[in-house]
């Protein structure tokens, strides 16, 4: 799985716990269908990192809902975060991982502009198991979509099962 990811000497501008969950309220705010399916999402599909900012080697992978839910209790004092989002790129037919390290990474704008590719990365998975992403009662109870939504999501979930339709055929 490729990466996309941009390594700074500067530790000072790092993502710590609270520009992370920042970020997360103005994605529940303004972008709340990809808030939404990041948060319902299963850890492979997408992932917090939280690292150890005296040794780099210790690092515990959590949910974004773990994150969420819990985010009281996440260490704050010597770590610093990394946000982690598998994508698929229709184009190319190849799973990217898209990694937030440094706070400049983390923009609202970089994570919308994904999200075709994350609903894409969603198709494909499905796929992989026999079955396919829609937009079921079940689909939308669990990532608890609002209805105001629907019409946005359901051509790009469409189109995304169309083209991997396509290239599972050719």
């Amino acid at each position: 799985m490729d990466s996309i990811q941009t390594n700074s000497c500067k530790q000072d501008n790092h993502i710590l716990k609270s520009n992370l969950w920042k970020f997360f309220k103005a994605l529940r705010a303004q972008a709340n269908h990809i808030y939404c399916l990041l948060v319902a999402s299963p850890i492979h599909y997408a992932w917090i990192t939280i690292i150890d900012k005296f040794d780099a080697t210790i690092q515990k992978r959590i949910s974004i809902s773990q994150f969420v839910n819990s985010f009281k209790k996440m260490p704050s004092t010597g770590k610093y975060y990394r946000l982690s989002i598998n994508t698929y790129d229709l184009e190319t037919s190849r799973r990217i991982t898209f990694e937030a390290t440094l706070q400049q990474e983390l923009s609202l704008e970089d994570v919308t502009a994904l999200f075709a590719a994350i609903v894409a990365s969603h198709c494909v998975e499905a796929r992989g198991r026999g079955e396919r992403f829609e937009l079921t009662p079940q689909i939308m109870l669990k990532y608890k979509f609002k209805a105001r939504y629907i019409d946005d999501l359901q051509p790009i979930i469409l189109e995304c099962n169309s083209r991997i339709d396509n290239e599972t055929i050719n």
